[in-house]
């Protein structure tokens, strides 16, 4: 009767060995299978999609939600963006594009990560650190403020307005970043200027003057040397999902 029960607990042991090794050869394969993908195809792939959604979203939990949310819709405050809204800062929100940030950062320090576009802070004595460029006057900045409220059809006054337009697409410099039409310029991380999001602020008068005052410099941590390969690719390929999830 005694060999009979460690021959059922010794039976059960071993299924569940079994059980576990098979677990960890399939999980071993799902990982193989994203590596060896084609990033921006991974989520066409019915076998692979489902784990690296769920690693993704793990993964996002414990990393990026801190800054981006829960729900990736970013904080104004802190400059963070919300991922969520399907206006990428940088690039088209394709998941190599993504595993590419996630990888090496924004002014993180990181070689090959994202280090342009920074907004300088027009309202001090030395806007820029990388080179001299020169300082707005309060009038200056009120009246840029203007001609970017003007753009999205918001109140301000027509000579504000004008003035504004003068310095954005003159003095300031402000079109070498964000484009003659204000849409900004994915290839470097400058903002559109002229829809409803922002990274920074509200879009109101006084926030949007805050920012040209004081400026904008965000940062984002590369990855590359904390976490597994497989991560940063199926991390990048649920931020990539996050336009298209339904937030209550």
């Amino acid at each position: 009767m005694f060999s009979d029960r460690w021959r059922i607990v010794a039976g059960v042991i071993t299924l569940a060995m079994l059980v576990a090794g098979l677990y960890e050869n399939h999980r071993n394969d799902l990982q193989w299978g994203i590596l060896t993908a084609d990033p921006d195809a991974l989520l066409l792939d019915p076998n692979l999609a489902p784990y690296a959604l769920s690693r993704g979203r793990a993964a996002y939990a414990k990393h990026c939600a801190e800054c981006h949310g829960s729900r990736g819709t970013g904080d104004a405050h802190r400059g963070a963006p919300a991922l969520a809204s399907g206006h990428w800062l940088y690039g088209g929100g394709r998941v190599s594009e993504l595993e590419h940030t996630i990888l090496y950062g924004i002014r993180s320090g990181h070689p090959k990560g994202w280090n342009l576009a920074s907004m300088p802070a027009f309202a001090t004595a030395r806007p820029y650190a990388a080179y001299p460029i020169p300082p707005l006057t309060p009038e200056q900045v009120d009246d840029v403020t203007g001609y970017l409220l003007s753009l999205r059809g918001l109140e301000s006054e027509r000579a504000v307005a004008g003035r504004g337009a003068l310095i954005f697409h003159g003095s300031g410099g402000c079109y070498d970043c964000h484009g003659e039409d204000a849409k900004g310029d994915p290839a470097i991380g400058a903002p559109d200027l002229t829809d409803a999001y922002w990274v920074s602020g509200d879009g109101s008068a006084a926030s949007i003057r805050a920012t040209i005052g004081h400026g904008l410099a965000g940062r984002c941590p590369a990855w590359i040397d904390r976490l597994p390969p497989a991560t940063f690719r199926a991390l990048a390929a649920y931020v990539h999902t996050l336009p298209t999830q339904t937030h209550d």
